[in-house]
């Protein structure tokens, strides 16, 4: 449900849905990834790098282009606001 809700770009409903997830498995990097870019294209930056910071903590061999070969999404444009997100919040691109 946080993914469909950032893809329409509600990314209140989505930070408040990543949020419950990670209280359930925190250590699960892709909650981590989609709340870091919600909170990034709400203009929180502080919150946005705090959990890039997380993702990086689980993952430090996280980039964003080794992640797109796993992004499945119909519409193109899906893909780039995803990356749009995380490039935000300041996860690495290489």
């Amino acid at each position: 449900m946080g993914q469909a809700n950032y893809i329409l770009k509600r990314y209140e409903e989505a930070v408040r849905l990543f949020r419950e997830c990670i209280s359930r498995v925190p250590n699960l990097q892709i909650p981590h990834i989609w709340l870091a870019s919600a909170h990034a294209q709400l203009g929180q930056l502080e919150e946005a790098r705090a959990e890039a910071a997380e993702v990086l903590g689980i993952n430090p061999g996280f980039t964003i282009e080794g992640y797109k070969r796993f992004l499945l999404h119909k519409r193109p444009e899906d893909v780039e606001h995803r990356i749009d997100g995380m490039r935000k919040a300041g996860l690495p691109e290489t």
